[in-house]
């Protein structure tokens, strides 16, 4: 089952958040930590709305529905933005370098997609192999092993997409709106495309989380 997040208007300007909730070692923990994001982007719009009208605003009447609400969700917020620490500990720990390597294992599988090489992951010369020689070549740590980029690959391979549209969106200085669009150009043709010689795709669906963009209404 893919599991599908929706992003609004104010979430496209935090994605690189989302990515390091990717960050996670696995699917339930990266879920939890997308909601934390969202969490932290309505503590910031608060933020700036008070900033625009005054602290003062709540004590309107017609402003009333919306301070208790503020108040009432004000604990999530808080307990949201302590997890969201403790994520980006980890992520500065050595998940930012892993989830590094399993995304440029996935831009050289999305590239030999568009060439229509399909060249294999793990086979004798194939994506992980050259990954490994290139670590080695530029001495970057966690990319020297094969193994070690293996297990990069495999735990963060449902998830490169994100982190590749990020990259490729602003080497080519495209705007937020186009992330989402390629991320998920990426995604179905590292789903929908096996190396060649064999029946299972790049990355299995169920691991895969795909971001959407919500239009306001």
């Amino acid at each position: 089952m893919i599991h599908t997040i929706s992003v609004n208007h104010e979430e496209l300007f935090f994605l690189e958040l989302f990515r390091v909730a990717l960050s996670e070692d696995n699917i339930e923990d990266r879920l939890t930590a997308i909601q934390c994001v969202k969490h932290d982007v309505v503590a910031n719009q608060i933020e700036l709305f008070e900033e625009r009208v005054g602290r003062g605003w709540g004590k309107a009447p017609e402003n009333a529905d919306f301070a208790e609400w503020m108040r009432s969700t004000s604990p999530k917020r808080h307990e949201a933005l302590y997890a969201l620490t403790r994520v980006f500990d980890r992520y500065d720990g050595g998940n930012e370098r892993r989830l590094n390597v399993a995304e440029h294992v996935g831009l050289l599988a999305y590239l030999s997609i568009h060439d229509g090489k399909l060249k294999g992951v793990q086979t004798p010369s194939g994506l992980i192999h050259q990954v490994t020689e290139i670590g080695r070549n530029s001495g970057t740590h966690g990319a020297r092993d094969h193994d070690t980029v293996r297990k990069s690959w495999q735990t963060y391979r449902g998830v490169v997409h994100l982190g590749m549209a990020l990259d490729i969106c602003e080497q080519q200085s495209l705007p937020a709106t186009n992330v989402l669009p390629l991320a998920e150009e990426i995604r179905q043709a590292l789903s929908e495309n096996c190396p060649k010689n064999t029946k299972d795709p790049y990355v299995p669906t169920a691991e895969q989380i795909s971001f959407v963009f919500e239009p306001m209404t």
